[in-house]
Formats: structure tokens, sequence, C-alpha cells
């Protein structure tokens, strides 16, 4: 099979719905096969002909959902986005906390966001596809805006004097210094994880305090 370079945008809705249970089975396991080869060999070594190969399936069944690789990229790396906000709502997250709890929540935060992409198969490669395909790149910045609001929307209720988009700067900045941390820590081994944890923790309260 050809694949062809990445489009300027993608749908991420499968080219044919998976409605009965066999065919959502054979959706998740091209999903499942994607992800199998991101981890172990990396964004190069995925195209659609390993694809079906890894799952054991035919070049018209991944067609039948897939446009091609970039395709199954966008709806893994949405899954992944997906998993790290639902970090947020494992802690509540209160802007009016002593400096020292908030400190301790976004250590937290930064360290369950790192876990999450490490278990995710294929996080990393994910990370670097979101990066380093055009078409995906909306796919990363549509999720860091949404941590951004959500975040705004906290700050605003602790210290509503503060306008909404002096607010949203602040913690847009902060989402960005955060998932720069996460990434590094993903690339190298040759840093302290705690230190820079705590490092990254720090200037993200700093950004984000009024």
């Amino acid at each position: 099979m050809k694949e062809t370079s990445a489009p300027e945008s993608l749908q991420e809705k499968p080219v044919v719905e998976p409605r009965q249970r066999r065919a959502k089975a054979t959706y998740r396991s091209l999903l499942a096969a994607a992800q199998q080869i991101l981890s172990e060999a990396g964004l190069e070594a995925l195209n659609s002909n390993a694809i079906v190969e890894r799952a054991g399936l035919t070049a018209p069944t991944f067609y039948r959902y897939f446009e091609d690789k970039h395709a199954i990229l966008a709806v893994l790396g949405r899954e992944l986005m997906e998993a790290q906000n639902a970090a947020l709502g494992e802690s509540p997250v209160d802007m009016s906390e002593e400096p020292g709890a908030q400190l301790v929540r976004t250590r937290e935060l930064l360290r369950r966001t790192l876990e999450i992409t490490e278990t995710f198969e294929g996080g990393y490669a994910l990370i670097v596809s979101l990066r380093a395909i055009p078409s995906l790149r909306p796919i990363r910045l549509s999720s860091h805006a949404y941590v951004a609001g959500f975040l705004t929307d906290r700050v605003l209720e602790a210290f509503p004097d503060i306008a909404r988009d002096d607010a949203y700067d602040r913690c847009r900045l902060a989402v960005e210094l955060g998932y720069a941390s996460i990434e590094m820590l993903l690339e190298t081994a040759e840093c302290d994880r705690e230190r820079v944890i705590d490092r990254a923790a720090r200037a993200v309260r700093a950004v984000i305090a009024p």
C-alpha cells in the first residue's frame, strides 16, 4: 500500500463507523497494532502495511476505517491527550490554597501526566507525531487550550478581579512549561526526574500566581 504525505487536516472519525461488536473489535485491533509498532520501533516504522500485518488483517479492512496512517495517529493522539487531560479531574484544583499546597498538587499533576504518557502504549512516539506532523498539530494545541481554559476558570474563581485574558495567558504559558518538562523527561534519562518535576512545578506556579 502506498502511503501519502499527511493532509492539511484529518478526519478523526472512521471512514465507516464500526457499529457491530465484531467491527468494533477489528477497529480496535488496528489501533492496538499501530500502538505496538510505535512502542517497539517508533514513528518511522509505522505504515499501513505494517499495521495490517501485525493485526493479521487485510489492506481493504484497514481502509474501511482509516484513510491512511495519519488518520490512525490522529485517533491515538486524541486518546492520549484525553487521558492526560483526565488527570486534572483526579485532584481538585483550588487556586486559593496556600502556595505550599498548590506546589504539591502541581508536582502530582506533572508526575501523573508523565506516568500516563509512559504507560500509554506508543505514547512517546505519539507525542513526537503531534509535533512533527502538521496535520496533527491541532490535536495537541486544542488539548493544551482546553487545559489552559480549565485552569483559567479556577484562577478567576479565586481571583475574580484579574482580567480573563491575562489569566488565560498565564495559564497557557504554564501549560506549555509543564508539557515541555514532561517531553524532556521522556526524551532523556540524564536528569533527575523528581528534581526536574519540582523545578517545573515551581516555574508553573510562579507563572500562574497573580
